[in-house]
């Protein structure tokens, strides 16, 4: 126990409270903070299981952590590549995302604009895959640099072994087997602004914008703004964002659940999929705006589960799968959560 708590940078059943964007009282029986490189020779020291934690954005406790919490806390970003069309940037994972879109859309390398003000760090894009108004980060990802717990070494993957997929990837299906360092992305120099959600068609309507001369800084400052209309910000309400992922379905699921419900918002997928909007099918269940116990889909935005002052990640689960058996119960279609539940 001694030869543990001697370790740099780790502390003992520490407070994961501010930890969390959900502000669950939790605590880590270790808490280790990776700040260096040089650290890394550390980790496969540290008690077992592991927990690698960001910006705690995307993350639900509904207990304390028998393990050790290792705080992604790298920072540095870098030009590794610039040519007439395009500039290759890497990143490192102790990253603010926002920051660093903010950063990229100053210095005119374009393409995630349509990401802005996702909560998180750099090092939690592509676990999540994150995405918004139409685009993915693994569009712009060329390399994902991590340490392999498995293997004892530093490996670098390319886009394809990082087997992005909807709100998915490698690092969310192995959980606890690779720790991200850096990602690097290749961004464009000039980029044709696509307009396809209707949430950002309907605040340049309103603003008299023409959609066929927008920038992609008017891009990201209606993301900016659209998002801050609908979605709490956790430093005063607790939440994780969107809390479940838009559910993909068959034409013939589509058309059945049409049949009853024919104003359904739908947006076209690969292969004959189809992408139903999860916060409206929360809202027609009923749920929008209802609190319990201190918990409940925020009122402005159906797939946004908030925390009022409960504080407890049990019963905040509880009332998530409360939602999702409403929703089941109405439509037949089965929410996924988009967090990790622990």
């Amino acid at each position: 126990m001694q030869q543990i708590t001697q370790i740099k940078n780790i502390q003992e059943n520490a407070s994961l409270e501010k930890l969390n964007t959900f502000g669950v009282l939790v605590k880590s029986r270790y808490l280790f903070s990776l700040d260096n490189l040089t650290l890394l020779p550390l980790l496969k020291h540290l008690p077992k299981p592991h927990l690698i934690l960001g910006g705690g954005s995307n993350i639900l406790f509904t207990k304390d952590f028998l393990g050790t919490v290792i705080l992604n806390r790298l920072l540095g970003i870098e030009v590794v590549e610039e040519c007439v069309d395009s500039v290759v940037v890497k990143a490192m994972a102790g990253e603010e995302w926002h920051a660093f879109v903010l950063q990229m859309n100053r210095r005119r390398y374009l393409g995630l604009e349509y990401l802005s003000l996702i909560p998180g760090k750099v090092g939690a894009a592509p676990v999540q895959n994150i995405g918004a108004y139409g685009a993915e980060v693994k569009d712009f990802i060329t390399e994902v640099e991590v340490y392999d717990f498995h293997d004892d070494k530093i490996k670098r993957l390319d886009n394809k072994a990082c087997g992005f997929a909807y709100r998915d990837s490698l690092f969310k299906q192995e959980k606890g087997r690779y720790l991200i360092l850096s990602v690097t992305f290749r961004l464009l120099k000039k980029m044709q602004p696509k307009i396809s959600y209707r949430a950002l068609q309907e605040y340049f309507e309103a603003k008299g914008e023409d959609l066929e001369n927008l920038s992609m800084s008017d891009v990201m400052n209606a993301v900016i703004a659209v998002r801050s209309s609908k979605l709490p910000d956790p430093n005063l309400i607790g939440n994780a964002g969107s809390f479940f992922k838009n559910p993909i379905v068959t034409e013939a699921e589509l058309q059945r659940i049409k049949l009853k419900y024919p104003n359904l918002i739908t947006y076209p997928d690969q292969h004959g999929f189809y992408k139903l909007a999860a916060g409206q099918l929360i809202e027609l269940s009923g749920y929008k705006g209802l609190y319990e116990d201190g918990v409940g889909m925020y009122e402005k935005q159906a797939l946004v589960l908030v925390n009022m002052g409960c504080n407890d990640g049990e019963i905040l689960w509880s009332h998530a799968l409360k939602v999702q058996a409403g929703v089941f119960d109405k439509f037949g279609v089965m929410l996924e959560p988009e967090p990790l539940i622990l």
